[in-house]
């Protein structure tokens, strides 16, 4: 398992109604115990009425149906309530009915109690549950670096998640102490997506290392369910916005692309949260910067028209958390704030708040 990497989000479980999720496992298992319950039922029905019919054919005397019928029951599970009779097919009956027995409470014992002691079956158990139940959920597909952040993220923002991965050394142990549930296999197999609940999710992410995987699975995605939002990542932003364009994904990104500017602005300079290119190409900042003493007792409102720059939130000299900024908040020196401005303009940005 690899090494989980610090965030800043505070990862939350999957939130999950505990009473709901025994309903859905007992329901499970009782579907399970229907078939062999139902051969229960048939073969004491029939084997009563074989035994009555072969008893009066032979002149024998015959108990009552209901009598003939407990006795078929008790004989099958090897608590026989009445003596063996002679005609020559109901005492077959009797012989062969607790060997029917046996093969029964074998198939319910391996059918049930192997999901019930085997952890990994019971794991899967739980994941197709779940994944069977779940609607208006986010399915994240691949589960290396970006996959990972993705699930933290969308936990954090209280998006039900369904995780699709197949290598065993990502990060799929972490999500799924996370209470996310996560099918093992390749997402490029149609059946895995309607497992994961295709037809009923709210969006879908792309987010392996390999590009015509993830454009595969975006394109399945689609055909099965066309409302389904799609985001897929891709190396060559370039070649992303023309294949989104082309082929009606909702978004495509390069992970690369988006942390580039990140990294070169954090580079040269000291307090940048993050870098964004807006709509138009213009590359704009969020960076923190602390206050100098030309801007004691001055508004926000009046900040912002003075460096040009929105103010996004305060955190006062001394405090450990930050808040919103209001128009008519008060800033002070010593004061850190999160402005969004242009990229271009940090210089002047810095001299302007100094």
């Amino acid at each position: 398992m690899q090494r989980v990497p610090s965030s800043p989000f505070v990862s939350r479980p999957q939130h999950l109604h505990v009473p709901f999720a025994r309903l859905a496992f007992v329901l499970h298992f009782v579907r399970a115990m229907i078939p062999p319950l139902a051969v229960v039922v048939v073969y004491t029905v029939g084997a009563a009425l074989l035994v009555r019919w072969d008893m009066e054919r032979c002149g024998e005397e015959a108990r009552a149906l209901g009598d003939e019928l407990y006795g078929m029951y008790t004989q099958l599970f090897f608590e026989p309530t009445e003596a063996l009779p002679s005609a020559p097919i109901a005492r077959l009956v009797f012989w062969v009915t607790p060997i029917v027995g046996v093969f029964l409470i074998a198939e319910g014992v391996v059918k049930v109690g192997s999901k019930l002691l085997d952890a990994e079956a019971r794991r899967e158990l739980w994941v197709r549950v779940m994944s069977e139940r779940m609607m208006d959920h986010v399915i994240v597909i691949g589960l290396g670096h970006v996959g990972y952040r993705v699930v933290e993220s969308l936990l954090q923002l209280g998006q039900p998640v369904v995780a699709i991965e197949k290598r065993p050394e990502s990060f799929m142990d972490s999500v799924r102490a996370m209470k996310v549930p996560v099918l093992v296999g390749d997402a490029r197999r149609d059946e895995l997506l309607v497992e994961a609940g295709v037809e009923r999710a709210r969006a879908l992410v792309c987010a392996t290392d390999n590009d015509l995987a993830n454009l595969e699975v975006a394109l399945d995605a689609k055909r099965m369910n066309p409302e389904i939002r799609v985001v897929m990542r891709m190396f060559d932003q370039r070649l992303a916005n023309k294949v989104g364009g082309a082929l009606d994904l909702d978004e495509t990104f390069s992970t690369s692309a988006l942390a580039a500017p990140l990294i070169a602005m954090q580079a040269t300079q000291g307090g940048v949260r993050s870098v964004y290119t807006t709509a138009v190409g213009d590359a704009r900042m969020a960076v923190e910067l602390e206050i100098g003493g030309r801007f004691a007792r001055r508004t926000v409102a009046e900040l912002e028209d003075a460096v040009d720059a929105r103010v996004v939130s305060i955190r006062a000299k001394g405090l450990e958390r930050p808040v919103r900024a209001r128009a008519e908040a008060e800033v002070g020196p010593g004061d850190l704030l999160v402005l969004d401005a242009a990229v271009e303009a940090i210089e002047k940005l810095r001299a302007a708040l100094r």
